[in-house]
């Protein structure tokens, strides 16, 4: 059992009780909340809601009241993460079947989330199922940024990258859309299906050259197949396609960090919120990003999206691996937290939020004669915190706003409110 001092108890109680609170403030029905109006849907012949990722029960759930009338039909795209999966081909199909069918009397409410990527998919027919799967999973473990990845992912797809505003042309679409991606591109959010996509076949061939991915036979030659086909190339800005379309951002990464800091100010506790959000190598994220900033007595909350250069086979995820980094770095007054807020951090035997870590974690890993150099080399860090006690389980959220990351020097003398959390073994929030 790890041995904590009262200050280091405190700080992680503190952590546990920011995320719980940031949680709970972020589910679909309060951050929807008046995006549309029932007198701007009254007038349409059919209204029809299409909802894509992470969030998108919660998002239909949230969005019905606000309609002021019963839609004609919901199509909802939520399964198959991070892989596709036929169940998700068969609900695109109906979704694809149903864009063309409308007309310019009706109205197609869109609602995007994270995940949409691999949840909303029809393979271009020169390639199969598990062609996409084996392409996305090499993308995943190759360390690209999520933009990378969603250049290839449009160029294999009928409906990402424009291609669902295309068939739903002929209407008028609403888009609402809850980001997890940085800098909130809407063309890269669930890989951009109502926004014209910039990229071409000629970038994502770059893509899978820069990381020297060995992708399926069918897919290199699609690919190639298309800088000398400008038919095959995804809608690009100024397209007819678009000129019905609107779509509005309803939150995102700094979401998640406002609502931190709202509970930090609750508290009384000094804060140093960063404004940009954080990217890059996640095992290097702490040293460099996190570390050098934290001051005494004060909470450091960040946001954003790392990546991950898979070269092992072990189990985990951008967040334990930002914890799992920082740990040789801590010294005894800091604790850091990293986690992902729709509860799916990575690959793992179970749904994990993330991590949290500190010294005495350190410490219990070092009596276990655990190596952090040999869990990072494996890409194993689900494992070690299994085994020290620092896994973060929050169950999924029905929200993806991307991650969120604390660090604490000190703390010890914050007089924390009887709501707060105890830190249990599994660290489960509830």
């Amino acid at each position: 059992m790890i041995k904590l001092s009262p200050e280091a108890s405190a700080r992680r109680s503190l952590f546990l009780d920011i995320a719980k609170h940031v949680l709970s403030e972020c589910p679909a029905e309060k951050l929807m909340k008046g995006v549309i109006k029932a007198s701007e849907v009254k007038n349409f012949k059919r209204v029809v809601v299409i909802s894509i990722g992470k969030a998108a029960r919660p998002m239909v759930k949230a969005i019905l009241p606000l309609l002021g009338r019963e839609p004609d039909q919901i199509l909802i795209a939520d399964k198959g993460h991070p892989f596709p999966s036929e169940r998700g081909i068969r609900v695109t199909k109906k979704i694809m079947t149903t864009a063309r069918d409308l007309g310019e009397h009706d109205l197609a409410i869109v609602l995007l989330s994270g995940g949409g990527s691999a949840m909303f998919t029809a393979p271009v027919p020169e390639i199969t199922l598990e062609d996409k799967i084996a392409t996305t999973r090499a993308l995943l473990r190759c360390g690209a940024t999520i933009q990378e990845i969603n250049i290839v992912r449009k160029h294999l797809s009928q409906v990402k990258g424009g291609g669902l505003a295309a068939l739903l042309h002929h209407a008028t679409v609403c888009g609402f859309v809850i980001s997890d991606v940085v800098g909130n591109d809407l063309s890269t959010i669930a890989s951009g299906p109502l926004t014209p996509d910039p990229t071409t076949f000629t970038d994502a061939l770059h893509v899978i050259k820069k990381y020297k991915l060995r992708v399926p036979a069918s897919v290199r030659r699609y690919l190639e197949k298309g800088p000398k086909n400008p038919l095959l190339e995804t809608p690009k800005p100024g397209s007819r396609y678009f000129t019905k379309v609107t779509t509005k951002i309803v939150a995102d990464h700094m979401t998640t960090a406002k609502k931190a800091l709202e509970k930090a100010n609750a508290m009384k506790i000094k804060v140093i919120m960063l404004k940009e959000p954080i990217t890059g190598e996640a095992r290097h994220v702490a040293e460099k990003l996190l570390l050098p900033q934290a001051k005494k007595n004060t909470l450091l909350i960040a946001c954003g999206e790392t990546t991950v250069n898979c070269k092992g086979n072990g189990y985990g995820g951008r967040n334990q691996e930002v914890v799992l980094g920082a740990l040789k770095h801590l010294s005894d007054d800091q604790t850091i937290l990293s986690i992902g807020t729709d509860g799916v951090d990575g690959m793992c035997p179970e749904n994990v939020a993330g991590a949290i870590g500190d010294v005495a974690l350190r410490k219990a890993g070092d009596e276990l004669k655990l190596s952090i150099a040999d869990y990072l080399r494996r890409n194993d860090s689900y494992c070690y915190f299994k085994q020290t006690h620092g896994l973060i389980k929050t169950g999924r959220t029905g929200t993806n706003l991307g991650d969120l990351m604390l660090l604490m020097v000190g703390g010890g003398r914050v007089e924390l409110p009887t709501s707060t959390l105890s830190v249990s073994r599994s660290n489960q929030l509830s």
